[in-house]
Order: C-alpha cells, then sequence, then structure tokens
C-alpha cells in the first residue's frame, strides 16, 4: 500500500468507533502502532511486529523511548508523536537506518492518541542505490581514460631520472624528486578510488576536502580533451553530512556533461569551478563557455530519460538533482545559448542540518 492510500484511509472520522477504524486497518493490511500522550505503546500490529522483529510482549504497554533500544526506528516514532501531540497535525518523519528505509506517519487520532504507521521504502532505496552505483560507474569509465593519461607523466619522470641516476651512478641526487612523483601517482590513484567505491551511508566531511580531492582527475580529463581548468574553493572549516561518493559523483557528471557539450569547432574551451558559503549553505558553481542549451530544451533538462545525446539514457542530470536533493540541497541549471552554462549546487552545512 502506497503512501497516498494510507493518507486518504487514515483520515478517520470522528462518528466512527475506535473498533471499526482497527479492523480497517487490519483489513487493509496497514502496519500502525497507538500510542497514547505518554508516548506508550497501546496497540501495535502484526504487521509491524514481524517486520521489525520483535514480540508482541516486548511491545505493547512500553514506552517509545524504551523501545529505542529495540530497533533505532522507535527513535523517528517518538519525534513524530510529539510533533503530532504539540501541533495536532499530521507528521512524516523519514527513518534512514543502513540499508533499510521508512516512512514513519504519525496522525492525531484522538485528544490523547496518536496513530503511527509504518510504510517500508527499503526496495525503492535499495533500486536507487544500484541505479546510483550503475550511473557511478559509467563515470569512473569515462574518466579512466584521463587518469590513465596522467600517470603517464610521472612515470615518465621516474622512467628518465633513474636512466640518468644508472649514467651517473648517483641515486641519491635523484632521489627525493624520485619519490615526490612517486607521492603523486599514489594521489591520483587513491583520488580515482575514492570515486569508484561503492558508499551508502552519509558522514561529516569537509567540503573543501572533497572539492580538493577532484582536483587531479578534473585536470586529467579536461587536459585529455583540451579544456582549460580554473577554479577557486573558499577556505572554510565548515562540514556537510553527505555521501562523500554520490557527491564527488555528481561533480564528475557535470564535469564530463561540460565536456560533451564542447562542439569539436569550439577552439577555446573554458571550465570554471567556484565555491562559496551563503546563508548556513555551501554551494558549488560549475560554469562552461559551450554552446549552451535552448531555452526549450532547458526547460525538460532534469526530467527523467529525457536526452538530446544519441547514446545518452537521460538519467544523468535527473540522477544528480536528486543526489542533490536528498542530501536537503538544490540543483539549479542556468543557460544561454552560443554562450554557456552555469550549474549551481547548495548544500546545506552540517550546523544547519542539526538545526532543523
Amino acid at each position: 500500500m502506497d503512501a497516498s492510500q494510507m493518507n486518504s484511509i487514515i483520515s478517520i472520522k470522528k462518528d466512527h468507533s475506535n473498533e471499526k477504524d482497527y479492523k480497517l486497518m487490519e483489513y487493509l493490511g496497514i502496519p500502525y502502532l497507538e500510542v497514547n500522550n505518554q508516548l506508550y505503546i497501546v496497540k501495535c500490529h502484526d504487521s509491524v511486529l514481524e517486520s521489525l522483529r520483535l514480540e508482541e510482549n516486548n511491545v505493547v504497554n512500553k514506552s517509545l523511548t524504551e523501545m529505542e533500544l529495540s530497533h533505532p526506528i522507535f527513535s523517528g516514532m517518538k519525534t513524530a508523536t510529539k510533533k503530532v501531540l504539540l501541533s495536532g497535525e499530521r507528521v512524516t518523519v523519514e527513518c534512514e537506518l543502513e540499508e533499510n528505509l521508512y516512512s514513519v506517519k504519525a496522525l492525531p487520532y484522538s485528544m490523547d492518541r496518536v496513530i503511527i504507521c509504518i510504510e517500508d521504502k527499503s526496495l525503492q532505496k535499495q533500486f536507487q542505490n544500484l541505479l546510483t552505483f550503475h550511473h557511478q560507474m559509467e563515470a569512473v569509465s569515462h574518466i579512466a581514460a584521463g587518469v590513465a593519461h596522467e600517470l603517464r607523466n610521472p612515470l615518465s619522470v621516474i622512467k628518465g631520472f633513474m636512466q640518468l641516476s644508472n649514467l651517473t651512478n648517483d641515486y641519491e641526487k635523484y632521489y627525493a624528486t624520485i619519490l615526490s612523483e612517486l607521492d603523486r601517482m599514489n594521489a591520483i590513484i587513491e583520488d580515482f578510488l575514492s570515486v569508484s567505491k561503492k558508499k551508502s551511508g552519509r558522514n561529516i566531511h569537509s567540503p573543501l576536502d572533497i572539492m580538493q580531492s577532484l582536483v587531479e582527475i578534473m585536470k586529467s580529463e579536461c587536459l585529455l580533451h583540451n579544456v582549460h581548468l580554473s577554479y577557486q574553493f573558499i577556505e572554510t572549516e565548515v562540514k556537510v553530512l553527505v555521501n562523500e561518493s554520490m557527491i564527488k559523483q555528481v561533480m564528475l557528471n557535470l564535469l564530463r556533461n561540460a565536456i560533451e557539450a564542447f562542439g569539436q569547432e569550439h577552439v577555446e574551451r573554458r571550465l570554471h569551478i567556484q565555491t562559496t558559503l551563503n546563508n548556513e549553505f555551501y554551494t558549488i558553481s560549475v560554469e562552461d563557455n559551450g554552446k549552451g542549451i535552448p531555452e526549450d530544451v532547458l526547460a525538460q533538462i532534469g526530467r527523467p530519460f529525457f536526452t538530446t545525446k544519441k547514446s545518452g539514457t537521460g538519467i544523468g542530470v535527473a540522477l544528480c538533482k536528486k543526489i542533490v536533493e536528498d542530501h536537503g540541497g538544490s540543483f539549479q541549471i542556468k543557460s544561454t545559448y552560443n554562450v554557456g552554462t552555469t550549474v549551481t549546487i547548495t548544500l546545506p552545512t552540517h550546523m544547519e542540518r542539526e538545526s532543523q
């Protein structure tokens, strides 16, 4: 049963008896709990027990605070119930627990009772993760050539100095240079691997560190396609709560789109990336001087499966937009035909998310 059906069915009329309401919800298989104004569980549907793998005698007549130790979803129930008791209005809370995702809907039932309905969205989340990882691997395959090209430079330097050392019989003279080139190679490989790793959780990160870790990969990709890359990252100690590999994937997808937007006849190709802090949001702007996007196409950009590319799937921009919005941010595209395109991403800082 989806959320819209659940909302319409549980608009409980005052003249209905509790027993009829319970029978209706049980007949329709809606996982629900009834909680009193003291946050104690009065009634619990079997499907809730089955889903959370709990026994009825370990749930009924227990407080939501006690139950937090049994399953983390009860923290979301407690938050939603408190809000309903204060406002008297419906409240929805999303509970993301590792590979599982639950939507907790709390509704006022009487003066001192709240009905909590649970919708398991784990399958949708798993599908989303699978789609995201597929797109991530696609992005990785596109930047692999650039990374390989970038690795040739330090390898050539190392080879040259090793030959020189052999001729002069003086290895110490060139030791520091060879070591620095090896460190450079290691950094490029580490950055590449950080993009290709599958990570589903969100952690606190420095957005500056994330952006700086992408520089070498972006440089190599731009060098391969004759694009001049410039960047200006604001020095800041603020943090963001994000899935690092997903945010990196978004940035690499924007890089790829910008490079593909340059026509074959485009001689002076420029890409500029800038970060700023605006009202507790970390803002990333990606600006190119490509051929731009016509207004009729721009209006449809971001819609799933819409694409103007011969071999495109139409998933890229839509997925990037969803990833950013799922992180509580925004994703905007501004473009002028034959002038260029600017994509602006905002991500709430960690303190901003804590205060919400």
